[in-house]
Protein backbone atom coordinates (compact mmCIF):
# COMPACT_ATOMS: atom_id res chain seq x y z
CA UNK A 1 0.00 0.00 0.00
CA UNK A 2 1.45 3.61 -0.94
CA UNK A 3 1.50 5.87 1.86
CA UNK A 4 -0.54 8.39 0.14
CA UNK A 5 -3.55 5.53 -0.08
CA UNK A 6 -5.96 5.44 2.91
CA UNK A 7 -6.28 2.68 5.24
CA UNK A 8 -8.99 0.01 5.48
CA UNK A 9 -9.38 1.60 9.09
CA UNK A 10 -9.54 5.52 7.76
CA UNK A 11 -11.24 5.07 4.36
CA UNK A 12 -14.55 5.90 4.63
CA UNK A 13 -15.22 7.46 8.09
CA UNK A 14 -16.73 10.81 6.83
CA UNK A 15 -19.18 8.92 3.98
CA UNK A 16 -21.88 7.92 6.86
CA UNK A 17 -24.85 9.16 5.84
CA UNK A 18 -26.39 11.84 8.22
CA UNK A 19 -28.44 9.78 11.53
CA UNK A 20 -31.50 9.42 11.06
CA UNK A 21 -34.55 11.85 13.70
CA UNK A 22 -36.27 8.36 13.92
CA UNK A 23 -33.44 7.19 16.19
CA UNK A 24 -34.61 8.65 19.42
CA UNK A 25 -37.94 7.78 18.82
CA UNK A 26 -36.50 4.02 18.67
CA UNK A 27 -34.41 4.82 22.04
CA UNK A 28 -37.79 5.97 23.70
CA UNK A 29 -39.50 2.52 22.73
CA UNK A 30 -36.44 0.60 23.77
CA UNK A 31 -36.23 2.87 27.38
CA UNK A 32 -39.86 1.71 27.84
CA UNK A 33 -39.61 -2.07 27.12
CA UNK A 34 -36.55 -2.25 29.49
CA UNK A 35 -38.30 -0.63 32.28
CA UNK A 36 -41.51 -2.56 31.46
CA UNK A 37 -38.71 -6.01 31.84
CA UNK A 38 -37.42 -4.50 35.35
CA UNK A 39 -41.07 -4.50 36.57
CA UNK A 40 -40.92 -8.14 35.66
CA UNK A 41 -37.97 -8.70 37.23
CA UNK A 42 -37.86 -6.60 40.61
CA UNK A 43 -41.40 -7.30 41.72
CA UNK A 44 -40.80 -10.12 43.79
CA UNK A 45 -38.50 -8.71 45.72
CA UNK A 46 -41.16 -6.78 47.35
CA UNK A 47 -42.85 -9.82 48.01
CA UNK A 48 -39.97 -10.71 50.08
CA UNK A 49 -41.78 -8.63 53.01
CA UNK A 50 -45.71 -10.03 52.06
CA UNK A 51 -46.50 -12.76 54.56
CA UNK A 52 -49.49 -13.42 52.08
CA UNK A 53 -47.52 -14.63 49.44
CA UNK A 54 -45.20 -16.25 51.57
CA UNK A 55 -48.10 -18.29 53.04
CA UNK A 56 -49.42 -19.08 49.70
CA UNK A 57 -46.60 -20.19 47.46
CA UNK A 58 -44.99 -22.97 49.22
CA UNK A 59 -46.20 -22.16 52.98
CA UNK A 60 -43.58 -20.13 54.15
CA UNK A 61 -40.33 -19.45 53.02
CA UNK A 62 -36.62 -18.57 54.47
CA UNK A 63 -34.23 -16.44 53.57
CA UNK A 64 -32.33 -18.80 51.29
CA UNK A 65 -35.89 -19.79 49.49
CA UNK A 66 -36.69 -16.87 48.66
CA UNK A 67 -33.10 -15.98 46.89
CA UNK A 68 -33.66 -18.73 44.63
CA UNK A 69 -37.05 -17.17 43.18
CA UNK A 70 -34.68 -14.50 41.89
CA UNK A 71 -31.54 -17.12 41.50
CA UNK A 72 -33.65 -19.09 38.98
CA UNK A 73 -34.82 -16.16 36.99
CA UNK A 74 -31.32 -14.42 36.58
CA UNK A 75 -29.80 -17.94 36.00
CA UNK A 76 -32.06 -18.05 32.95
CA UNK A 77 -31.71 -14.87 32.14
CA UNK A 78 -28.21 -15.36 31.82
CA UNK A 79 -28.14 -18.58 29.87
CA UNK A 80 -30.89 -17.70 27.70
CA UNK A 81 -28.37 -14.37 26.50
CA UNK A 82 -25.00 -16.61 25.97
CA UNK A 83 -27.40 -19.07 23.86
CA UNK A 84 -29.46 -16.76 21.97
CA UNK A 85 -28.24 -13.48 21.93
CA UNK A 86 -27.54 -14.05 18.48
CA UNK A 87 -31.02 -14.31 17.22
CA UNK A 88 -30.80 -10.48 16.49
CA UNK A 89 -28.02 -11.09 14.21
CA UNK A 90 -29.98 -13.96 12.33
CA UNK A 91 -33.41 -12.99 12.80
CA UNK A 92 -33.37 -9.12 13.62
CA UNK A 93 -33.91 -7.48 16.66
CA UNK A 94 -37.62 -6.14 15.96
CA UNK A 95 -38.51 -9.61 15.44
CA UNK A 96 -36.52 -10.54 18.52
CA UNK A 97 -38.31 -8.65 20.75
CA UNK A 98 -41.66 -8.81 19.42
CA UNK A 99 -41.66 -12.76 20.66
CA UNK A 100 -40.16 -11.70 23.78
CA UNK A 101 -42.64 -8.98 24.22
CA UNK A 102 -45.21 -11.71 24.27
CA UNK A 103 -43.66 -14.42 26.30
CA UNK A 104 -42.76 -11.69 28.91
CA UNK A 105 -46.68 -11.10 29.16
CA UNK A 106 -47.65 -14.82 29.18
CA UNK A 107 -45.08 -15.71 31.77
CA UNK A 108 -46.42 -12.81 34.47
CA UNK A 109 -49.88 -13.90 33.77
CA UNK A 110 -48.58 -17.89 35.16
CA UNK A 111 -46.78 -16.41 37.66
CA UNK A 112 -49.77 -14.55 39.10
CA UNK A 113 -51.90 -17.62 38.61
CA UNK A 114 -50.03 -20.62 40.52
CA UNK A 115 -50.08 -21.19 44.30
CA UNK A 116 -46.75 -23.27 43.67
CA UNK A 117 -43.36 -22.54 44.79
CA UNK A 118 -42.34 -25.30 41.81
CA UNK A 119 -44.26 -23.88 39.46
CA UNK A 120 -43.21 -20.40 40.44
CA UNK A 121 -39.78 -21.31 39.67
CA UNK A 122 -40.21 -22.94 36.34
CA UNK A 123 -42.00 -19.75 34.99
CA UNK A 124 -39.65 -17.54 36.58
CA UNK A 125 -36.88 -19.50 34.76
CA UNK A 126 -39.28 -19.27 31.80
CA UNK A 127 -39.48 -15.14 32.03
CA UNK A 128 -35.60 -15.42 32.71
CA UNK A 129 -35.38 -17.10 29.44
CA UNK A 130 -37.43 -14.86 27.16
CA UNK A 131 -35.71 -11.70 28.50
CA UNK A 132 -32.31 -12.59 28.50
CA UNK A 133 -31.39 -11.45 24.44
CA UNK A 134 -33.21 -8.02 25.33
CA UNK A 135 -29.97 -6.58 25.69
CA UNK A 136 -28.05 -7.94 23.11
CA UNK A 137 -31.09 -6.80 20.64
CA UNK A 138 -30.97 -2.98 21.74
CA UNK A 139 -27.36 -2.72 21.77
CA UNK A 140 -27.81 -4.47 18.25
CA UNK A 141 -30.01 -1.33 17.29
CA UNK A 142 -28.25 1.18 19.05
CA UNK A 143 -25.26 0.13 16.62
CA UNK A 144 -27.36 0.27 13.83
CA UNK A 145 -29.22 3.37 14.76
CA UNK A 146 -26.82 5.77 16.05
CA UNK A 147 -23.30 7.04 15.05
CA UNK A 148 -20.38 6.58 17.81
CA UNK A 149 -20.07 9.63 19.10
CA UNK A 150 -23.71 9.51 20.28
CA UNK A 151 -23.60 5.61 21.37
CA UNK A 152 -23.00 5.87 25.29
CA UNK A 153 -25.92 9.02 25.31
CA UNK A 154 -28.24 6.40 23.38
CA UNK A 155 -27.26 3.87 25.71
CA UNK A 156 -27.90 5.80 28.89
CA UNK A 157 -31.40 6.74 27.46
CA UNK A 158 -32.37 2.83 27.41
CA UNK A 159 -30.61 1.85 30.31
CA UNK A 160 -32.00 4.07 32.71
CA UNK A 161 -35.21 2.04 32.34
CA UNK A 162 -33.28 -0.57 34.86
CA UNK A 163 -32.67 2.32 37.78
CA UNK A 164 -36.39 3.76 36.94
CA UNK A 165 -37.82 0.32 36.60
CA UNK A 166 -36.54 -0.76 40.27
CA UNK A 167 -37.52 2.52 41.53
CA UNK A 168 -41.06 2.93 39.98
CA UNK A 169 -41.52 -1.01 40.16
CA UNK A 170 -41.08 -0.85 44.05
CA UNK A 171 -43.70 1.91 44.76
CA UNK A 172 -46.13 0.36 42.32
CA UNK A 173 -45.64 -3.17 43.93
CA UNK A 174 -46.15 -1.78 47.29
CA UNK A 175 -49.06 0.15 46.23
CA UNK A 176 -50.79 -2.90 43.86
CA UNK A 177 -49.75 -5.15 46.79
CA UNK A 178 -51.58 -3.15 49.28
CA UNK A 179 -54.72 -2.46 47.61
CA UNK A 180 -55.63 -5.47 45.54
CA UNK A 181 -53.56 -8.48 46.48
CA UNK A 182 -49.88 -9.45 45.58
CA UNK A 183 -51.66 -11.78 42.31
CA UNK A 184 -52.87 -7.91 40.62
CA UNK A 185 -49.25 -6.91 40.45
CA UNK A 186 -48.26 -9.90 38.00
CA UNK A 187 -51.49 -9.48 36.39
CA UNK A 188 -50.49 -5.64 35.62
CA UNK A 189 -47.19 -6.29 34.61
CA UNK A 190 -48.47 -8.89 32.45
CA UNK A 191 -51.30 -6.31 30.48
CA UNK A 192 -48.15 -4.17 30.55
CA UNK A 193 -45.99 -5.92 28.39
CA UNK A 194 -49.16 -7.23 26.24
CA UNK A 195 -50.66 -4.07 25.66
CA UNK A 196 -48.10 -1.56 25.77
CA UNK A 197 -44.93 -2.88 25.07
CA UNK A 198 -45.79 -5.03 22.16
CA UNK A 199 -48.00 -2.54 19.91
CA UNK A 200 -44.68 0.24 20.63
CA UNK A 201 -42.40 -2.31 19.14
CA UNK A 202 -44.64 -3.54 16.21
CA UNK A 203 -45.42 0.20 14.91
CA UNK A 204 -42.26 2.20 15.71
CA UNK A 205 -39.17 -0.31 15.85
CA UNK A 206 -37.57 -0.72 12.55
CA UNK A 207 -34.03 -2.95 12.28
CA UNK A 208 -31.97 -0.09 10.65
CA UNK A 209 -32.13 3.10 8.62
CA UNK A 210 -32.39 3.39 5.21
CA UNK A 211 -29.34 4.87 5.44
CA UNK A 212 -26.44 3.31 7.14
CA UNK A 213 -25.05 5.97 10.17
CA UNK A 214 -21.81 3.30 10.12
CA UNK A 215 -18.51 4.35 8.16
CA UNK A 216 -18.70 2.92 5.28
CA UNK A 217 -15.27 0.90 6.34
CA UNK A 218 -17.62 -0.87 8.85
CA UNK A 219 -19.44 -2.41 5.90
CA UNK A 220 -16.22 -3.29 3.52
CA UNK A 221 -15.64 -6.77 5.70
CA UNK A 222 -19.61 -8.18 5.33
CA UNK A 223 -18.23 -10.66 2.94
CA UNK A 224 -16.10 -12.34 5.78
CA UNK A 225 -18.25 -15.52 7.68
CA UNK A 226 -20.38 -14.80 10.91
CA UNK A 227 -18.55 -17.30 12.69
CA UNK A 228 -15.03 -15.33 11.89
CA UNK A 229 -16.53 -12.17 13.59
CA UNK A 230 -17.32 -14.34 16.57
CA UNK A 231 -14.16 -15.12 17.15
CA UNK A 232 -12.69 -12.05 16.69
CA UNK A 233 -14.13 -10.71 19.70
CA UNK A 234 -13.90 -14.07 21.61
CA UNK A 235 -9.92 -14.07 21.44
CA UNK A 236 -9.92 -9.97 22.39
CA UNK A 237 -8.64 -10.04 25.70
CA UNK A 238 -10.61 -6.40 26.41
CA UNK A 239 -13.77 -8.07 25.76
CA UNK A 240 -13.30 -10.16 28.73
CA UNK A 241 -12.23 -7.42 31.12
CA UNK A 242 -15.20 -5.98 29.77
CA UNK A 243 -17.52 -9.10 30.93
CA UNK A 244 -15.39 -9.00 33.88
CA UNK A 245 -16.58 -5.31 34.66
CA UNK A 246 -19.86 -6.40 33.76
CA UNK A 247 -20.23 -9.20 36.00
CA UNK A 248 -19.32 -7.31 38.85
CA UNK A 249 -21.97 -5.00 38.31
CA UNK A 250 -24.47 -7.62 37.81
CA UNK A 251 -23.44 -9.07 41.48
CA UNK A 252 -24.39 -5.43 43.00
CA UNK A 253 -27.46 -5.29 40.98
CA UNK A 254 -28.91 -8.41 41.66
CA UNK A 255 -27.98 -8.47 44.93
CA UNK A 256 -29.22 -4.66 45.81
CA UNK A 257 -32.54 -5.75 43.70
CA UNK A 258 -33.51 -8.61 45.44
CA UNK A 259 -32.62 -7.70 49.24
CA UNK A 260 -32.90 -4.00 49.93
CA UNK A 261 -36.51 -4.09 50.61
CA UNK A 262 -35.70 -6.60 53.10
CA UNK A 263 -32.57 -4.66 54.38
CA UNK A 264 -34.18 -1.83 55.09
CA UNK A 265 -37.25 -3.65 57.19
CA UNK A 266 -35.49 -6.26 58.79
CA UNK A 267 -31.89 -4.75 59.24
CA UNK A 268 -32.99 -1.11 59.76
CA UNK A 269 -35.96 -1.28 60.95
CA UNK A 270 -37.79 1.07 58.49
CA UNK A 271 -41.58 0.98 57.75
CA UNK A 272 -41.49 0.78 54.02
CA UNK A 273 -45.02 1.82 53.33
CA UNK A 274 -43.98 4.95 55.29
CA UNK A 275 -40.19 5.78 54.30
CA UNK A 276 -40.71 3.79 51.16
CA UNK A 277 -38.27 6.72 49.71
CA UNK A 278 -35.41 4.58 50.92
CA UNK A 279 -36.27 1.90 48.80
CA UNK A 280 -36.52 3.84 45.73
CA UNK A 281 -33.87 6.55 46.14
CA UNK A 282 -31.36 4.39 44.97
CA UNK A 283 -32.59 3.72 41.90
CA UNK A 284 -33.42 7.15 41.52
CA UNK A 285 -29.24 8.19 42.13
CA UNK A 286 -28.90 5.26 39.88
CA UNK A 287 -30.40 7.08 37.13
CA UNK A 288 -29.04 10.44 38.06
CA UNK A 289 -25.47 8.65 37.84
CA UNK A 290 -26.16 6.99 34.31
CA UNK A 291 -27.36 10.43 32.76
CA UNK A 292 -23.83 12.35 34.17
CA UNK A 293 -21.74 9.58 33.08
CA UNK A 294 -22.97 9.23 29.19
CA UNK A 295 -22.38 12.84 28.95
CA UNK A 296 -19.05 13.25 30.51
CA UNK A 297 -18.03 10.23 28.89
CA UNK A 298 -19.05 11.05 25.46
CA UNK A 299 -17.21 14.55 26.06
CA UNK A 300 -14.37 12.83 27.38
CA UNK A 301 -13.56 10.00 25.14
CA UNK A 302 -12.35 8.61 28.22
CA UNK A 303 -14.87 5.41 28.84
CA UNK A 304 -12.47 2.96 30.60
CA UNK A 305 -11.36 5.30 33.15
CA UNK A 306 -14.98 6.57 33.81
CA UNK A 307 -16.22 3.04 34.86
CA UNK A 308 -13.23 2.23 37.06
CA UNK A 309 -13.31 5.50 38.84
CA UNK A 310 -17.02 5.22 39.34
CA UNK A 311 -16.78 1.72 40.52
CA UNK A 312 -14.24 2.10 43.12
CA UNK A 313 -16.24 5.17 44.34
CA UNK A 314 -19.50 2.67 44.88
CA UNK A 315 -17.29 -0.11 46.27
CA UNK A 316 -15.79 2.43 49.28
CA UNK A 317 -19.44 3.54 50.22
CA UNK A 318 -21.03 0.71 50.05
CA UNK A 319 -18.48 -0.38 52.74
CA UNK A 320 -19.33 2.86 54.80
CA UNK A 321 -23.10 1.29 54.83
CA UNK A 322 -21.98 -1.79 56.62
CA UNK A 323 -19.95 0.32 58.83
CA UNK A 324 -22.75 3.21 59.37
CA UNK A 325 -24.60 2.67 63.01
CA UNK A 326 -27.42 5.53 61.87
CA UNK A 327 -30.05 3.95 59.40
CA UNK A 328 -30.25 7.04 57.58
CA UNK A 329 -27.07 7.76 56.89
CA UNK A 330 -26.76 4.08 56.20
CA UNK A 331 -29.39 4.60 53.46
CA UNK A 332 -28.17 7.54 51.82
CA UNK A 333 -24.87 6.03 51.96
CA UNK A 334 -26.69 3.23 49.50
CA UNK A 335 -28.15 5.69 47.86
CA UNK A 336 -24.76 7.53 47.05
CA UNK A 337 -22.80 3.98 46.34
CA UNK A 338 -26.09 3.42 43.51
CA UNK A 339 -25.07 6.86 41.83
CA UNK A 340 -21.73 5.69 41.62
CA UNK A 341 -22.69 2.03 40.07
CA UNK A 342 -24.73 3.93 37.61
CA UNK A 343 -22.42 5.60 36.14
CA UNK A 344 -20.43 2.84 35.38
CA UNK A 345 -22.70 1.37 33.15
CA UNK A 346 -23.25 3.34 29.91
CA UNK A 347 -20.01 3.89 29.25
CA UNK A 348 -19.24 0.35 29.71
CA UNK A 349 -21.63 -0.57 26.51
CA UNK A 350 -20.09 2.25 24.33
CA UNK A 351 -16.80 0.63 25.18
CA UNK A 352 -18.19 -2.33 24.25
CA UNK A 353 -19.91 -1.58 21.01
CA UNK A 354 -16.13 0.02 20.30
CA UNK A 355 -14.71 -3.33 20.28
CA UNK A 356 -17.37 -5.75 19.03
CA UNK A 357 -17.43 -6.21 14.91
CA UNK A 358 -20.40 -4.35 13.54
CA UNK A 359 -22.00 -7.66 12.25
CA UNK A 360 -21.29 -9.59 15.07
CA UNK A 361 -22.83 -7.07 18.27
CA UNK A 362 -25.70 -8.76 19.69
CA UNK A 363 -23.61 -12.12 20.07
CA UNK A 364 -21.06 -10.46 21.75
CA UNK A 365 -23.49 -8.61 23.76
CA UNK A 366 -24.98 -11.40 24.48
CA UNK A 367 -21.86 -13.67 25.41
CA UNK A 368 -20.99 -10.63 27.80
CA UNK A 369 -24.04 -9.79 29.39
CA UNK A 370 -25.24 -13.42 29.62
CA UNK A 371 -22.09 -14.57 31.23
CA UNK A 372 -22.75 -12.38 33.73
CA UNK A 373 -25.89 -12.22 34.79
CA UNK A 374 -25.19 -16.44 34.85
CA UNK A 375 -22.66 -15.83 36.88
CA UNK A 376 -24.35 -12.93 39.11
CA UNK A 377 -27.34 -15.10 39.71
CA UNK A 378 -25.67 -16.82 42.39
CA UNK A 379 -25.38 -13.67 44.15
CA UNK A 380 -29.58 -13.32 45.74
CA UNK A 381 -29.19 -17.11 46.42
CA UNK A 382 -25.61 -16.49 48.31
CA UNK A 383 -26.62 -13.41 49.96
CA UNK A 384 -29.71 -14.69 51.66
CA UNK A 385 -28.02 -18.24 52.50
CA UNK A 386 -25.13 -15.75 54.52
CA UNK A 387 -27.71 -13.60 56.28
CA UNK A 388 -29.80 -17.34 57.30
CA UNK A 389 -26.40 -18.79 58.40
CA UNK A 390 -25.04 -15.39 60.19
CA UNK A 391 -28.20 -13.57 61.11
CA UNK A 392 -26.29 -10.48 60.09
CA UNK A 393 -27.41 -8.66 57.09
CA UNK A 394 -24.14 -6.63 57.20
CA UNK A 395 -22.25 -9.93 56.56
CA UNK A 396 -24.82 -10.70 53.49
CA UNK A 397 -24.28 -7.28 51.82
CA UNK A 398 -20.33 -7.91 51.93
CA UNK A 399 -20.78 -9.52 48.65
CA UNK A 400 -21.16 -5.69 46.75
CA UNK A 401 -18.51 -3.95 48.07
CA UNK A 402 -15.89 -6.67 46.73
CA UNK A 403 -17.89 -7.34 43.95
CA UNK A 404 -17.38 -3.39 42.68
CA UNK A 405 -13.47 -2.99 43.51
CA UNK A 406 -13.04 -5.91 41.87
CA UNK A 407 -14.91 -4.53 38.27
CA UNK A 408 -12.84 -1.16 38.53
CA UNK A 409 -9.60 -3.57 38.69
CA UNK A 410 -10.70 -5.23 35.68
CA UNK A 411 -11.64 -2.07 34.01
CA UNK A 412 -8.02 -0.46 34.97
CA UNK A 413 -6.88 -2.80 32.69
CA UNK A 414 -8.03 -0.89 29.66
CA UNK A 415 -7.21 2.84 30.27
CA UNK A 416 -4.25 3.12 29.25
CA UNK A 417 -5.00 1.63 25.50
CA UNK A 418 -8.29 3.79 25.10
CA UNK A 419 -5.77 7.14 26.28
CA UNK A 420 -3.59 6.15 23.41
CA UNK A 421 -6.25 5.56 20.89
CA UNK A 422 -7.94 8.58 21.83
CA UNK A 423 -11.14 7.12 23.10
Amino acid sequence: MHMSEPSTLTRGLTSASPASPRRWLIAGVLFIAVLSAFFDRISIAILFTDHSFQNEVGGGMGAAKMGLLMTVFVFAYGISGVLFGFVGDVFGAKRSITVGAVIWGVSMLLIGSTSSFTAMLFYRALLGMAEGPQFSLTNKLVKQWFPPEEQARANAMWLVGSPLGSAIGFALTLHIVAAYGWRSSFMFYAALNLLVVLPLVLFLIKDRPETAVAPASAAAVDHEPYMQKVLQFIKDWRFWMLTLFNTCALIYLWGLNSWLPSYLVRARHFDLHKSGVYAWLPFVTMFLGMVLSSWLSDKLKRRALVCAGSFLLAGVSMWLVIQMPDPQAAAMLVATSSLFWGAGLPPQFALALRILPARAVAAGVGVHNGLGNVISAFSPLVIGALIQSSGSFDIGLTILPVAALIGSAGMATLIRGEARQGG
